[in-house]
């Protein structure tokens, strides 16, 4: 009965600390950040999401989370950020890293870059990465994404993917893709559902054109 009626009191002091606001909050030592829970890194590792956040000894779960949220976001290679509590002493941090879509060279070294073209701050070996060989230019690594959004398995064959004036070439292991620069979508699309199609069928061809509006044309019968 005696426990009982103590973690009443308890629980009440806690509800009415709760409701009385952050301020009350922040002065009980109960509530003092004792573990830093990190999740959603691939190429980052979670220690220096944590090294990041810069807290405080006497860090308190109820602090404001903005400026930990800004810490994070300043990391190179953050997208998004969620700061959240577990009572009584975790805070979690649910990070979004830019997803890498291809592999460039940069001065002779192989690095990774996001479907803008933009040079990400990850080690490449860090994580598992089977990735195309693709020069930092956003009309290529649009193409490219496009690519693994409409046909993941058509994306996993991609070796290469270059530009030419105003053509994009991607090369799998055995044809060869044509993009004009800019394409949309559903000209990706247009062109996966045409190798479904072919596949089915049992046709195969060395070439498919996605260049012109509504059509893909396929070209060199392979068997």
């Amino acid at each position: 009965m005696r426990r009982w009626l103590l973690g009443l009191v308890v629980g009440c002091g806690l509800a009415a600390a709760w409701f009385a606001g952050p301020q009350v909050l922040r002065r009980i030592d109960l509530f003092q950040i004792r573990r830093v829970d990190v999740t959603g890194t691939v190429y980052l590792s979670p220690g220096e999401v944590a090294r990041a956040l810069a807290l405080r000894p006497e860090a308190n779960l109820f602090d404001p989370v903005g400026p930990l949220r800004d810490r994070v976001l300043a990391i190179p290679g953050i997208r998004q950020v969620r700061v959240g509590r577990r009572i009584p002493g975790a805070l979690v941090v649910d990070v979004t890293e830019f997803e890498p879509v291809a592999l460039t060279t940069v001065d002779g070294r192989l690095v990774l870059v996001d479907r803008r073209g933009r040079v990400l701050p990850f080690d490449p070996t860090r994580a598992p990465t089977d990735l195309p060989i693709a020069p930092a230019d956003p009309a290529v690594t649009l193409v490219i994404e496009g690519l693994r959004d409409a046909d993941p398995d058509l994306f996993g064959t991609v070796v290469t993917a270059t530009r030419e004036r105003n053509t994009i070439v991607v090369e799998t292991g055995t044809q060869r893709l044509l993009f004009r620069a800019g394409a949309l979508p559903r000209d990706v699309q247009s062109l996966a559902a045409v190798r479904a199609e072919m596949k089915r069928l049992g046709l195969r061809a060395a070439e498919l054109d996605a260049r012109f509006e509504g059509r893909v044309v396929a070209r060199g019968r392979r068997t």
